[in-house]
């Protein structure tokens, strides 16, 4: 099944689709569970749940297009990293939005990007490593 990863900023202001998804694909998330000693012995507390992380790491091409991107995916791999460093300058949440290949919204969720780095490959594309981060908004 081939998902789709859409990654937005400022309520749609900018949209890029991603070229690719590495086979294994998903959130990490801790619960923030304790421990305290009773009379008895150990025992476990259930604790809020952690911000959850999504590592990922592929490459970004330029000037070609490979059979497995999506359609809507660019071929001008400079686009998404100014597109990731707009984003991180600007100090604003970044919106990752997961489809399967019904169409159909797994994930749908503010996030920070907490770490980028990208070089250039010998063939000219881009290989990055990043970590999306949820975003939790602060209600008043």
């Amino acid at each position: 099944m081939a998902y789709k990863l859409i990654v937005s900023f400022n309520n749609n202001e900018e949209v890029m689709v991603w070229p690719s998804l590495p086979p294994d694909f998903g959130p990490e998330q801790e619960q923030r569970n304790g421990t305290y000693e009773g009379i008895s012995g150990d025992f476990n507390t259930l604790g809020p749940m952690g911000l959850w992380t999504i590592p990922l790491s592929g490459f970004f091409p330029v000037g070609r297009r490979y059979a497995f991107m999506p359609a809507e995916a660019d071929t001008d791999g400079w686009k998404y990293v100014s597109f990731i460093q707009r984003g991180q300058q600007r100090r604003i949440p970044f919106r990752i939005t997961l489809l399967d290949s019904a169409g159909q919204c797994r994930l749908n969720a503010a996030c920070s990007i907490d770490s980028f780095r990208w070089k250039v490959k010998r063939n000219g594309d881009i290989a990055y490593s990043l970590t999306f981060r949820e975003y939790r908004f602060i209600g008043g």
